[in-house]
């Protein structure tokens, strides 16, 4: 059922992903974007810099996910609270 869940999410991703990457990151990465200076030289700039923008950004919110879970407890030790599956032989 969490595998079904899951799954029926990425639909609303590909809605969503387009219209994020055109209307909000490609105006950052123009010309004359705000971010054109400091991530253009990285990323580029021009048409079709803004799906690789919110790639960049993803990544990064992944990567702070990732750490803030690593300092919650029940996440860092679960190896240790949960026994074995398969008893020792």
């Amino acid at each position: 059922m969490r595998g079904a869940i899951a799954w029926s999410t990425f639909p609303l991703a590909y809605l969503v992903a387009g219209p994020l990457a055109e209307h909000v990151f490609q105006p950052l990465l123009t010309d004359t974007g705000v971010l054109s200076l400091s991530l253009g030289p990285m990323l580029g700039v021009g048409e079709g810099r803004g799906i690789g923008l919110l790639f960049v950004a993803v990544g990064i919110f992944i990567m702070a996910v990732t750490l803030a879970a690593s300092y919650y407890p029940r996440i860092r030790f679960v190896e240790d609270e949960l026994p074995d599956t398969v008893p020792d032989a």
